[in-house]
């Protein structure tokens, strides 16, 4: 390693060397059709620092996603947010993006022409959305979760007063300790990691944070998108996602190309054994929406 240098760099070094887009896109390309569908990841995907969709990392101005944006619709793809926001949330994401449907909650709610119809996937708790979040609440998991990790879980507040099924934390815990807890006290509930929040909270006592979702088991982020796909006919291979979490990385077994936003993998380190072994996942060359704009250029732009 040169003087200098952090593992991190060279572990994104040998990801562009072996998982980037000269590595694995061009013989994934032969195996794709025309790409009708991207579903996206908004916030550190999709979106720059602070959810702006104009700045890049350096904190400058770009209008390379837009620009990837406009060209995808243009060409009459369809770019579907898959989202831990909720349904609210997406609603005026979507529209101010020219975007139709969207996926909210990570997988509970398909949304479609902007919530003209709504279909939920409430995994093994049934009933409507808002009954859901209630359960969810009322089981006690939350309570139990906020008080057994004080000082390392919270509240993702302000976004967490705008719920309409599932709650939302940051912090950072021990996942599988915390869902091994669940699994024998509140049975049918899971934590979900759904990335890294790049930015400290005085609550907090911890080296990093993330957000996570306590959802129904059954629901997921690649569960949504499979069944989109399956109630709009999309083949496999008509279809790519680009993300930057492990909640993101699974869609990678439904989709025929998964793009890994660069800062993923540098917010994940631990999921590189797992890129290595799956032949579709591209990491991008880009950090955040430059990367996704990359991401649109290869599978939707490219002639």
């Amino acid at each position: 390693m040169e003087k200098g240098a952090s593992p991190g760099d060279s572990l994104l070094e040998r990801a562009l060397r072996e998982y980037g887009p000269q590595a694995r896109w061009p013989s994934l390309k032969e195996k794709m059709g025309r790409v009708k569908v991207v579903y996206t990841d908004l916030d550190g995907t999709m979106m720059g620092p602070g959810g702006c969709f104009f700045r890049n990392l350096g904190g400058g101005y770009t209008l390379r996603p837009a620009r990837a944006l406009v060209e995808a619709l243009r060409r009459g793809v369809d770019v579907v947010p898959v989202s831990g926001r909720s349904a609210r949330q997406l609603r005026e994401d979507a529209r101010l993006l020219g975007l139709r449907n969207y996926i909210a909650e990570l997988g509970v709610e398909l949304v479609y022409d902007l919530g003209e119809e709504v279909v939920l996937n409430t995994g093994g708790l049934e009933g409507a959305c808002g009954d859901l979040y209630r359960a969810i609440m009322d089981s006690g998991a939350v309570d139990f979760l906020l008080q057994a990790h004080k000082g390392r879980l919270e509240f993702h507040t302000p976004w967490s007063n705008y719920r309409d099924c599932t709650p939302i934390f940051r912090g950072l815990v021990d996942l599988a300790e915390v869902n091994g807890v669940l699994e024998e006290r509140y049975p049918g509930l899971e934590l979900v990691d759904n990335g890294v929040i790049p930015r400290s909270y005085p609550g907090l006592e911890v080296s990093e944070v993330r957000a996570y979702h306590l959802v129904p088991k059954g629901v997921s982020k690649e569960k949504a998108v499979a069944e989109d796909m399956r109630r709009r006919g999309f083949r496999r291979r008509e279809a790519v996602a680009v993300g930057d979490s492990e909640a993101d990385l699974a869609q990678s077994e439904v989709v025929g190309v998964f793009f890994l936003v660069r800062n993923g993998l540098l917010g994940n380190p631990h999921l590189e054994p797992r890129i290595a072994v799956t032949p579709n996942v591209v990491v991008t060359e880009g950090f955040l929406n430059e990367g996704w704009a990359e991401a649109l250029e290869l599978a939707v732009l490219e002639d």
